[in-house]
């Protein structure tokens, strides 16, 4: 009985950690994933890497304040191994948003019966891109492989602050988010820019002309026709950058492990 105490003890503590680096992770933290799969994936996996990290584990919890302490310093290191993988999902999506607009599509914005978010077409499509891609080259199992050697780098308990030297990896870090939007979307925007000027120019040498009505369908086809070309280039570019993570997600281990 004692034993199976013990097991069921070990089980909770890394459904914890599981679950708190879930959270912030791509794929498990979007909301069109229903609730009972996050759930299910959290407990498979907890179950799986319970016997394999048993030896690390420390004491179970004995008052609610240990309890309290170890969940919000897991929700720290979920945030913060998080953070390195969004950099680039946000970025991606900033592009599509920023492409959307210039494209004309500003005003066509989706609700998702399912999350009751409003997003544009084009960022739509970069996200669902750059998932594919990030599925395709086993991206999951990185986070998984991570997550695994997370209990021997970070052992789980001890105080629930986020140590300093994250905050001068991390937040360089975000200006990776506005280069990576400027990078995928500057040809299609130059592309677009040049349009609106040669509109304009017909617009000044024939004023019979009604560049309104005609600039609404040139610079959607046009967007289109160098989006299918930009998508080719998209996706070796996104496989170098998550290829990246790597490194960076176990440098937030080391920076945790002190």
């Amino acid at each position: 009985m004692a034993g199976l105490i013990l097991q069921m003890q070990q089980f909770f503590l890394v459904v914890i950690r599981v679950g708190c680096v879930l959270l912030f992770m791509p794929i498990w933290d979007s909301r069109v994933v229903s609730k009972q799969i996050k759930a299910y994936s959290i407990l498979v996996i907890s179950f799986a890497l319970t016997p394999v990290v048993a030896g690390t584990l420390p004491p179970f919890p004995q008052t609610w304040l240990e309890t309290v302490l170890l969940v919000l310093r897991e929700l720290l290191l979920g945030l913060s191994l998080g953070l390195v993988i969004k950099f680039v999902f946000s970025g991606v999506r900033m592009a599509g948003e920023f492409l959307g607009i210039q494209m004309g599509f500003g005003m066509v914005s989706l609700i998702d019966p399912q999350s009751a978010d409003s997003s544009t077409l084009m960022a739509d499509l970069f996200m669902l891109t750059a998932t594919v891609l990030f599925l395709a080259i086993d991206g999951h199992h990185l986070i998984l492989r991570v997550l695994a050697q997370s209990f021997t780098e970070v052992p789980l308990g001890g105080a629930p602050l986020m140590p300093a030297s994250l905050f001068s990896f991390l937040i360089p870090m975000g200006t990776l988010m506005f280069q990576l939007m400027v990078k995928l979307v500057a040809p299609m925007i130059l592309v677009l820019f040049l349009t609106q000027i040669a509109l304009g120019l017909i617009a000044r040498t024939v004023p019979q002309m009604q560049v309104m009505i005609l600039a609404f369908p040139v610079t959607i086809a046009l967007g289109l026709v160098f989006l299918s070309m930009t998508l080719m280039i998209m996706g070796p570019y996104l496989i170098g950058k998550f290829a990246w993570f790597k490194a960076p997600l176990f440098q937030v281990l080391r920076a945790w492990h002190g």
